[in-house]
């Protein structure tokens, strides 16, 4: 082993912690600061998980409990702007306003060509725009999310950030379609019921953007970070319809700023929840 090479825990926004010798990330490891789902960046080199790092290994037992090989990392980010006291629907959308101005063109795009690899493919052959963003629509998000976390940590944006979520491919593939199928159910269920679904799963991605927990855990923290909030939320949620429709107007190309005005409120409301309800719970909930 190479104890003189340099290591550094990549934190879900992109913010990284180091540099540590070896020595010092064992040590991590064995505090429990870092855990098998944590991303490491190994000297120059790519990023991959703590638990497929060779040196690390022995530190990791081969039949881990599930709670502590899915925990978060033990690094969180910090919120830069000051979370709301209370939740107050137009406060979130004016907070989140005043962090997408400093970046509206990034976030802007970002979800611009969310909206193109879905529409622009459709446009020539029909159905493939649909295909291509229900196999990549959830990864695209799960970048987006890391994105827009990240600024409300004091990190800059850019458009590369929104295609690093296919490092979590499979569970934001698989809570996408289980979360549309359900909730779809739902709202032929007298619509009610479909619009609770949506409310209840409405931080899955987020989740899965910043823990290692997997699709049905995270839709299980969704839930538990909703609860005694999900009438607030459906509110903040009309509140956001109607950001859009304004943002319609303006030239139409102003819908895509207020979608990402819309996801930074839903990202503080996230943080909001978070900082009342505790970090995310590893253990899935009953």
């Amino acid at each position: 082993m190479n104890t003189q090479e340099q290591y550094f825990v990549v934190a879900a926004d992109g913010k990284e912690y180091g540099p540590a010798d070896l020595e010092t990330l064992r040590q991590w490891v064995r505090e429990g600061r870092v855990v098998k789902a944590t991303h490491i960046k190994k000297g120059s080199g790519g990023t991959t998980f703590a638990g497929k790092l060779p040196e690390l290994l022995d530190l990791f037992p081969p039949r881990e409990p599930a709670a502590d090989a899915s925990a978060p990392p033990a690094l969180p980010s910090t919120p830069a702007v000051a979370l709301p006291a209370e939740f107050r629907v137009w406060e979130f959308i004016g907070a989140g306003w005043n962090l997408v101005k400093p970046h509206w063109l990034v976030l802007g795009a970002m979800f611009l060509i969310q909206g193109l690899i879905g529409g622009v493919p459709n446009f020539f052959v029909h159905f493939s725009g649909t295909a291509l963003q229900f196999i990549i629509g959830g990864p695209i998000l799960v970048g987006i999310w890391r994105a827009l976390l990240g600024v409300v940590s004091g990190r800059k944006p850019d458009i590369a950030m929104m295609f690093q979520g296919f490092d979590r491919f499979l569970d934001a593939f698989l809570a996408n379609l289980v979360i549309g199928i359900l909730t779809m159910l739902g709202f032929v269920c007298l619509i009610v019921p479909g619009i609770i679904l949506a409310v209840m799963w409405l931080f899955a991605m987020p989740v899965i953007a910043e823990t290692g927990l997997g699709f049905w855990e995270a839709m299980s923290e969704s839930a538990r970070l909703t609860e005694g909030y999900r009438w607030r939320l459906f509110l903040l949620l009309l509140a956001c319809i109607l950001v859009a429709i304004l943002g319609a107007l303006v030239c139409c190309v102003g819908v895509f700023i207020a979608m990402a005005v819309n996801f930074m409120a839903l990202a503080l409301a996230y943080r909001f929840l978070q900082a009342r309800k505790g970090a995310t719970a590893a253990a899935p909930a009953a």
